[in-house]
């Protein structure tokens, strides 16, 4: 009955149901945006499968205690270890250094820049990349850091034809012949940890840069067990950092960017919570919005005071009404969200290279479409487009509802 009075009303009213749905459709675009970056650079997603239990150590850098003098980014493989190694509550930690760009091809005069990452072996067990031939180097290869190489399939088909012809293949790195070992699917350079398109073995026995061992190329990434937060971490990571630098004479080394995913990607500062920010943002791009509906409807419903008022005297209480005119505003409400998500889908496919990427593109910057088609964000268009019903029409339904029905059936 509702359902059928609320497709009436579309028919019999249709510049304001033209205008309603436009104005929560672009409402609810907006807020969706938001929170889809949000969702996307944050969430639990595959490859990067952990995010909410990660802590990132950056690569610090060290300088001399007593002046803080001869400062220098970067930290060490062997600096990293005794920081890192054995941690409280830690279930995996990776190790990474430097990310390059160098030349790569199938020889050294055919080939292209490509991003090369050099690793261990917790790199492939933290990240869930699916490989599509071959296998990761395993523990011989890496600690003799033999000449061995993981490449993107892209980069298989282009020099090989096919990811299993790779195979064993020799794939030149910096001008230098690697054996092909495995193959992995194409990362979006989107996720920015898990991201690379080579993949090589790191030298463990790589001689410090000075400054009593500190200095080098290294960062770490710290999976927490179930149950240890971030911030339990972070704490465990300081107070080993400590221990190292009290065991040092002249050299001091600092972390100063350890921090969680959400930080990372976000904000670092302690005042700015990425979450409450995006919440805010959310609610005024709402509410807004919702005030110049409310408007329209409040017009719309002045129509109805008549009907309203007869109802009343026949018996039906203010609470049935008010229940009533919601549920027949949903179903714009309803509408105008469909549209909204869509659109936000819609400029957020067309804008993603600055919104997520920051206008950083390099690389395989590839979305899926099911980024957007998950679950949790169709959840939140329903709870928008309930929470949006409700500011723009709960209101103009009380007014309506609580005149008195003399008055109204007077004309006054």
């Amino acid at each position: 009955m509702i359902i059928r009075q609320a497709f009436s009303l579309l028919r019999q009213n249709p510049f304001f149901s033209t205008v309603s749905i436009i104005g929560t459709a672009v409402s609810i675009a907006f807020v969706m945006v938001v929170y889809m970056v949000y969702d996307i650079q944050t969430a639990n997603i595959r490859p990067e499968s952990h995010r909410d239990r990660m802590v990132y150590s950056s690569y610090g850098y060290s300088y001399r205690k007593a002046d803080h003098s001869n400062a220098n980014t970067g930290m060490s493989y062997q600096a990293a270890c005794r920081i890192f190694a054995d941690l409280p509550g830690a279930e995996l930690v990776t190790y990474m250094s430097y990310t390059t760009m160098e030349y790569c091809g199938v020889s050294p005069e055919k080939g292209q820049r490509c991003q090369n990452r050099r690793v261990d072996l917790n790199f492939w067990r933290l990240y869930d990349i699916r490989f599509v031939a071959g296998r990761p180097f395993d523990q011989q290869e890496f600690d003799a850091c033999a000449d061995v190489v993981v490449i993107a399939e892209r980069l298989a088909r282009e020099a090989f034809g096919s990811a299993e012809e790779a195979l064993e293949k020799n794939y030149f790195v910096d001008f230098y012949p690697k054996r092909v070992v495995g193959v992995t699917e194409d990362v979006s350079s989107l996720f920015a940890f898990a991201y690379g398109e080579v993949w090589l073995p790191y030298y463990t026995q790589d001689p410090a840069w000075g400054s009593e061992g500190l200095r080098g190329g290294f960062e770490a990434m710290v999976l927490c067990e179930p149950g240890v937060s971030p911030a339990e971490m972070k704490l465990q990571i300081e107070n080993s950092l400590d221990r190292l630098n009290a065991s040092l004479t002249e050299y001091e080394l600092t972390l100063p960017d350890l921090s969680t995913y959400t930080e990372r990607q976000f904000f670092r500062d302690d005042f700015l919570n990425p979450m409450v920010t995006c919440i805010m943002l959310g609610l005024i791009l709402l509410i807004v919005p919702a005030i110049n509906v409310s408007g329209l409807i409040s017009s719309q419903m002045s129509r109805r005071l008549s009907e309203l008022a007869v109802r009343k005297a026949y018996g039906a209480s203010r609470s049935t009404l008010v229940w009533q005119l919601l549920l027949e505003n949903l179903l714009l409400a309803f509408i105008g969200a469909l549209l909204g998500f869509l659109l936000s889908c819609l400029l957020l496919w067309l804008g993603k290279d600055w919104m997520l990427a920051g206008g950083y593109t390099e690389g395989n910057f590839e979305v899926s479409i099911w980024l957007f088609l998950r679950p949790a964000v169709f959840l939140t268009v329903l709870g928008v487009c309930l929470l949006f019903n409700l500011l723009s029409v709960f209101i103009p339904a009380w007014n309506a509802t609580h005149r008195p029905i003399a008055e109204v059936l007077s004309g006054e």
